[in-house]
């Protein structure tokens, strides 16, 4: 279910914190975008994905928090693509530093086609923060493109995914 509603009373420093309780009240996701309105004010466009199961926890909190008078509520069918994720070793080596670790890349299907694919966040961070310990400073988004180019190469078999920083 998709709820909205709208703010345009409230500082922005706040509402990490509202993101924050929204969650934890049982919603799957929450965005909260700029937008104009009506001679030129400035408002918030907040959306939540939740289940209906936790339809009045969350719209209880929104209008606590948000103060609002109401809320919109969408039905909607989200379309799922079948995905797997696979474990793939990857090998590290820079300068005098090797490194070797193990990192989850969802593959997306299409008729059973490979179509996509995307190295795992938390993996990703696992090991910047372990290549940091080591003195190595590589930008998380470089390390996902040469993780993900690199899994693109193999993306028919099985094979170790090897990337060399210098």
């Amino acid at each position: 279910m998709l709820l909205m509603t709208t703010i345009d009373d409230l500082p922005p420093e706040s509402l990490s914190h509202i993101i924050d309780r929204t969650l934890e009240k049982g919603a799957n996701n929450i965005h909260i975008l700029n937008a104009i309105t009506k001679k030129g004010r400035m408002e918030h466009i907040v959306l939540v994905d939740t289940d209906e199961s936790y339809l009045d926890d969350v719209c209880s909190l929104l209008a606590l928090e948000f103060g609002t008078l109401g809320i919109k509520t969408f039905k909607y069918e989200h379309v799922k693509f079948p995905f797997e994720t696979r474990s793939k070793k990857v090998m590290i080596q820079a300068d005098d530093v090797h490194l070797e670790m193990e990192v989850g890349v969802k593959f997306v299907k299409k008729d059973d086609e490979i179509i996509s694919l995307k190295a795992e966040y938390e993996d990703l961070e696992s090991m910047i923060v372990a290549l940091n310990s080591r003195g190595i400073d590589i930008p998380l988004s470089k390390l996902k493109t040469l993780i993900e180019a690199e899994a693109y190469k193999n993306v028919l078999e099985d094979k170790r995914i090897s990337i060399n920083v210098r």
